[in-house]
């Protein structure tokens, strides 16, 4: 074959395989872009739409964002569908069949999914709370929640240094047990349950052992349950049968001795109620006996505490004074300090170091009469904790779990009554040379007791579990200083574990409006110790909001305290809004709001030490950037912050709060604003809306494109006929 038919033989076979790769191409391109796929897609999508309104209706927008419109596989089937439009565009410009109203309808849609994708991807929402007369640059992200764990080194031993991180955390917007199959997903609303469930399940949410940043080593959070909407509710008391065997005397009127036998006596022992946001937490009581013998029982949140329970017993040949003893339990020991030498080297102001530890002891103040102590614990890094412990009362104590400290006081009252009889009360001197039993619940919802004779501490240990002690069914008997002229039988008639000092936590139904809180079940491992616990959520709310108890937990490592919060992702806005006036009218003859409205002021706050937080009330620490904006229901603002275009609508608002309240008093108290020329009678909080979309204008765009398109297609079609 001569060279030129080989060249012409090879560039047949290159026309030839470009022909067979343009048929391929031209045949994808119609498959994936054909009407047929394109109509299935948009029926799916119309249902789907349909479905997730009647969703959002009956369950809230959470639930519906979380099933359907922020999930993985929505967002894939809306990408399908795109390529499906880019596909019929690409298919009509290969075949020439070009018609401009077509191609700018579909090129709409597409412009306005990718629009939809930079809002999913990078959109921000979040809310500002502010009251009135405070400038704030930091935003609460309500759809960003997290674990924040700092890391508090109490000794040189410790590992790490004093550092925060913050672990991501979405758990969905149900109770977990409410995914499983044979479980209704809410209890008052039934709609759509099994589409519902179905639609859960490809749901993202954080389960089990979440990832804990590579800064803070020998810590691992694992969330074991979570319940959306919760509540709480009183626990019964525990009931208990004691039977004392030491013999009563008692002298009759005549003088004679008369000598008698105890009976079985009834104990119950339960947690008062008392309010929430008193500064001293009460948890537990005790009781009296008829021979003056006292029973006690306490709850603690904290295995630390247990462990202090444990081994926090006073030792008599080391440093047991006159005025007894302190026990302070940290990292696994005890550290005892002479209650007396203790008063003498404070005397002066002078503060006390605990020995083996970086602590130190000032402030101290002593009720001799009640044999009650308050001090101050300073650590090596000058933070401060107040302690208050009771000789007479332990479940009054007042601990430093934040320091991993738990302290006791133990006297003997032979030695108080030889050398202070005169300064202390004859009924306290009386009562702690009684016996004690002590009764603790711990985070692991075990029951343990603590045997103290008048003078020593007998025995410790876990109430034992009545199947390995009686036949079934019957109640558990345990004896305590057996063979002691102080030996008790006890029989535990009655015992309801708490989850919290007095209350167990019950999960609600979740429905389009959740009144109750999330808690999650965490288990928290710090260097091997390890501690399961109920942590409440931090709602959203003005800048870092102080815990409160049950919001706050504290695990014990070596040399170190690892705090657990619960709380929201923040954004700085680069830019902070100064509310000077909150503005409410209502409907005439009722107290239902018409309208409101947030004056402020846009501006930067200055480097300072509040700039951590974000938060002034002083006008010194800020510029006015742009003053007086309005910001109503129906008429937001506009302002750029950190390179993004803000809009700010007006949400809701807390208030009014009058004299007497304390918001009133923390936020303003009877001060003059600078704007005004007298103290105001009341005070607002206003929230704020912050929302940043970068696919806004893509959104705008698109949707005229597609609406001008099919303008175009239909006026094209009516002139054709005519």
């Amino acid at each position: 074959m001569s060279s030129d038919n080989k060249n012409q033989e090879l560039e047949r076979r290159n026309d030839n395989a470009g022909l067979v790769k343009i048929s391929l191409l031209s045949y994808l391109l119609r498959f994936f872009g054909s009407l047929t796929i394109g109509i299935i897609l948009m029926i799916i999508l119309v249902i789907l739409l349909a479905w997730g309104t009647f969703i959002e209706s009956a369950y809230g927008r959470r639930v519906a964002t979380f099933a359907l419109y922020g999930s993985n596989w929505f967002a894939g089937l809306l990408l399908i569908f795109g390529l499906n439009i880019l596909c019929a565009i690409l298919n009509r410009l290969m075949l020439g069949r070009l018609s401009f109203p077509f191609i700018l309808s579909h090129c709409g849609i597409i412009v306005l999914l990718i629009g939809a994708a930079l809002t999913w991807t990078s959109g921000e929402e979040a809310q500002i709370t502010i009251p009135e007369g405070v400038a704030s640059e930091y935003a609460v992200k309500t759809d960003s929640q997290q674990f924040t764990l700092e890391n508090i080194v109490l000794n040189s031993s410790a590992v790490n240094s004093n550092i925060s991180v913050s672990i991501p955390f979405t758990p969905g917007p149900f109770n977990w047990d409410e995914y499983k199959s044979d479980s209704k997903i809410n209890h008052e609303v039934q709609s759509y349950r099994d589409t519902l469930w179905f639609a859960l399940q490809f749901g993202r949410r954080d389960t089990g052992k979440l990832q804990t940043p590579k800064n803070l080593s020998g810590v691992s959070v694992e969330v074991l349950d979570y319940y959306a909407s919760s509540s709480v509710r009183r626990v019964s008391p525990m009931k208990l049968n004691m039977l004392w065997k030491k013999i009563r005397r008692e002298v009759t009127d005549l003088g004679e001795v008369v000598e008698y036998a105890r009976n079985w006596e009834t104990v119950e022992l339960s947690v008062p109620e008392h309010d929430e946001y008193m500064p001293m937490e009460i948890r537990g009581q005790h009781v009296e006996m008829s021979a003056g013998e006292r029973v006690g029982f306490y709850v603690t949140t904290l295995m630390s505490e247990l462990e202090a329970f444990k081994i926090g017993k006073p030792d008599k040949k080391n440093n047991f004074g006159k005025l007894g003893q302190l026990v302070l339990f940290f990292d696994g020991k005890n550290h005892y300090i002479d209650v007396e030498k203790l008063l003498q080297e404070t005397e002066d102001g002078k503060s006390f170091s605990v020995s083996g530890t970086d602590f130190r002891i000032t402030d101290v103040r002593f009720i001799m009469r009640s044999l009650v102590m308050r001090f101050a614990l300073v650590s090596a890094s000058g933070e401060r904790r107040i302690i208050l412990v009771d000789a007479d009362n332990p479940e009054m104590n007042i601990h430093a779990p934040a320091f991993g400290v738990f302290v006791s006081y133990w006297v003997d009252s032979e030695l108080l009554t030889k050398n202070f009889s005169e300064y202390i009360a004859e009924s306290m001197l009386k009562r702690v040379s009684q016996p004690r039993v002590e009764f603790l619940q711990a985070s692991d919802k075990q029951l343990y007791y603590r045997f103290w004779d008048g003078r020593n501490v007998v025995s410790i240990g876990m109430v034992p579990n009545p199947s390995l002690m009686n036949p079934p069914g019957s109640k558990p008997i345990f004896t305590l200083g057996a063979g002691t002229e102080q030996e008790v039988e006890i029989r535990l008639e009655w015992f309801e574990p708490h989850d919290l000092p007095g209350r167990r936590i019950v999960q609600q139904s979740v429905g389009r409006s959740m009144n109750g809180v999330q808690r999650a079940l965490l288990r928290v491992t710090v260097d091997g110790v390890e501690d399961t616990f109920w942590l409440r959520a931090i709602a959203p709310t003005l800048g870092p909001a102080q815990p409160e108890r049950d919001q706050v937990r504290y695990i014990c490592g070596k040399g170190r305290t690892i705090s657990i919060v619960w709380n929201y992702a923040t954004v700085d806005l680069g830019f902070g809004i100064f509310l000077k006036k909150f503005e409410k009218r209502t409907e005439p003859g009722t107290r239902m709001a018409s309208h409101y409205a947030s004056r402020v002021d846009f501006v930067n706050i200055k480097k300072s030490e509040n700039k951590s937080r974000g938060i002034t009330q002083l006008s010194e620490e800020f510029n006015t950037i742009k003053e007086n904006v309005t910001i109503s229901m129906n008429q937001p603002a506009v302002f750029r912050g950190n390179g993004r275009r803000y809009r700010i609508y007006q949400s809701e608002f807390s208030g009014p709060f009058h004299p007497g309240d304390y918001r009133f008093h923390d936020f303003y108290d009877g001060k003059i604003f600078e704007w005004e020329t007298k103290p105001r009678d009341r005070i607002y909080l206003s929230t704020l809306s912050i929302n940043a979309d970068p696919g806004r204008g893509l959104k705008y765009l698109g949707s005229f494109m597609l609406l001008f398109g099919i303008a175009w297609m239909f006026y094209g079609k009516k002139s054709n006929k005519l």
